[in-house]
């Protein structure tokens, strides 16, 4: 990304006085069915149903006539989180990013297609009073992807694809970054002044960006398929509101040139989400198996900064400062393995593995996004019968314990996160016509 800052979400943590979270390692998501999910997402080489919008909208040229599908995936993070001795447990409750996907041909050539689904999202819920709340409380980010394509097909072994992504994003962040009692500097974006009292913050705001995907199927041998996409960043301008809440007993300095500004603000910030490249192999070695392997790699290289600007605040029209923080996170890659057999005419059963890298640099760890590598296990069913499909599958994420150290600005605090695992449940139906 050109102006080396990744999403709304993590700026505006990181500007309050450093926080962050998800459950797939960076923010990425990628449960965009359930019969992908269960096969580890390795349908890049051969989708073989309307989801080929998400894996690779050139496999549409291979589904004739019209294909609907439609399905969600709960999703479920746990995690145990040790701070200054203190046990902390993550339970955010379930989150269930939806999708839904259409393919129609038009000629013995051209295919549309049309994708919604999600690409990037996090949701963390700590208690209010656990010992890190001036990180985070509570944490919400969401996007939904409005994805048309088109596809041609060169030949009987060639096909190309293009479409366009329109993003749309929302963000809510909540922190306490001082307690009752509490003595300590104030966090940025304020100037570093001493203050002993009660504050908490929340920012939110919401973004519309565009990008594109362009992707490529071969046919190798009448048994083995290849794939390649590639997605490009998406750049948003999120517009939002900083509120800051004090209790009445908030003392700073007496001498401040402009009295300290509780009370809301505008926010605003330049986003870019990160591109990727992904390719993929599907080998039918029998007629009812089905092996695929895939390999996404993200460029979080670019998520370099964090930089907010705000408004005057409502209160006393003081301006607040801008604010900027190094991140510098590494390119990664996420690997996946599946397999799918068909045991009747009608069922069939998956399995899968994934590898998830963790793209966040040591030195600038936070509890909004967990460190770690994830290992990913799954498995699904489905059912076909006439022209109807209904998939279901079940996937364990489970995150590498590791301990880091977590900065509020001012201080570094020694943090283990231990026991971490993610349930997916998801459920996909599916229409031809």
């Amino acid at each position: 990304m050109s102006t080396r800052r990744v999403s709304f979400a993590l700026a505006m943590l990181a500007t309050f006085a450093c926080a962050r979270s998800t459950h797939a390692a960076g923010f990425g998501l990628y449960e965009a069915s359930a019969r992908g999910n269960a096969m580890g997402g390795a349908l890049v080489g051969d989708t073989g149903d309307a989801s080929a919008n998400y894996f690779n909208p050139a496999n549409m040229t291979d589904l004739s006539g019209t294909h609907t599908l439609l399905g969600a995936t709960a999703i479920h993070p746990v995690l145990d989180i040790t701070a200054n001795g203190e046990k902390n447990n993550l339970d955010s409750g379930w989150f269930a990013p939806p999708h839904a996907y259409v393919t129609h041909q038009l000629t013995d050539d051209w295919f549309l297609g049309f994708g919604l689904y999600t690409e990037f999202g996090l949701g963390t819920k700590y208690d209010s009073d656990w010992n890190l709340k001036w990180s985070s409380t509570e944490t919400t980010l969401e996007t939904m992807t409005l994805n048309p394509n088109v596809a041609y097909k060169i030949n009987d072994r060639l096909s190309l694809a293009a479409g366009l992504r329109m993003m749309y994003l929302d963000f809510d962040h909540r922190k306490t970054p001082f307690d009752n009692d509490t003595i300590g500097a104030l966090p940025s974006p304020f100037p570093p002044l001493p203050v002993i009292g009660s504050m908490s913050t929340r920012v939110k705001g919401d973004s519309w960006g565009t990008g594109y995907n362009l992707g490529v199927s071969y046919k190798i041998t009448d048994t083995l398929d290849a794939g390649f996409v590639y997605r490009s960043r998406v750049r948003h301008t999120v517009k939002g509101d900083f509120e800051v809440n004090s209790s009445a007993g908030t003392v700073v300095p007496v001498d401040i040139p402009n009295p300290l500004p509780y009370g809301n603000a505008s926010a605003r910030g330049e986003i870019e989400l990160p591109p990727s490249w992904t390719a993929g192999l599907n080998y039918r070695p029998v007629e009812r198996l089905n092996i695929g392997l895939a390999a996404i790699y993200t460029e979080w290289s670019t998520y370099d900064d964090l930089t907010m600007t705000f408004g005057p605040t409502l209160g006393n029209h003081a301006k607040l400062p801008r604010s900027s923080e190094q991140k510098n996170w590494k390119d990664v890659w996420r690997l996946g393995l599946g397999a799918e057999y068909l045991l009747t005419e009608r069922w069939s059963v998956q399995g899968g593995y994934v590898y998830d890298m963790d793209p966040i640099n040591r030195s600038h760890t936070d509890t909004m996004l967990p460190p770690g590598d994830r290992h990913i296990f799954s498995t699904g069913v489905g059912y076909a019968i006439d022209t109807w499909t209904l998939n279901a599958s079940y996937g364990l994420i489970m995150m590498q314990s590791c301990s880091r150290s977590v900065s509020n600005g001012t201080k570094r605090t020694s943090v283990d996160f231990d026991d971490g695992f993610c349930h997916l449940l998801a459920l996909s139906v599916g229409k031809s016509f």
